[in-house]
């Protein structure tokens, strides 16, 4: 594989990512407080949205909605787990990865083919 600018930008940001989780396990894992719990774990959520700006905040609008919607009939989802952590980690990354290795660049690709096709 040939390192290229895109591919360096890849692994520098998956590991942001894995270090985002990695942090999430160790500093929070061990809280026995679920209110301090449950901010580490919002913490680390804050983190990935960033990460993952703008379609990062429409995840976490979509498992705050559904979170929502689950209440109102009744499914209370108790505390915060490390599976539930793991969950909306992974949904970040994997709406991350596609917004800023596959959309952006496709946008990119069309836009600079549209301005060779005018030329």
């Amino acid at each position: 594989m040939k390192l290229t600018m895109m591919n360096l930008l890849k692994i520098i940001w998956l590991i942001v990512c894995l270090a985002a989780l990695a942090w999430t396990f160790v500093a929070c894992g061990h809280e026995a407080n679920a209110t301090l719990r449950g901010e580490c774990s919002l913490l680390a959520a804050i983190i990935m949205a960033f990460l993952t700006l703008p379609l990062g905040l429409l995840w976490w609008l979509l498992i705050s909605a559904v979170g929502y919607v689950l209440s109102l009939v009744g499914i209370e989802i108790g505390g915060v787990s490390a599976i539930a952590d793991l969950v909306v980690w992974l949904g970040f990354v994997v709406v991350g990865y596609l917004q800023w290795f596959k959309l952006i660049p496709w946008i990119v690709r069309r836009i600079r083919e549209r301005k060779q096709s005018t030329v």
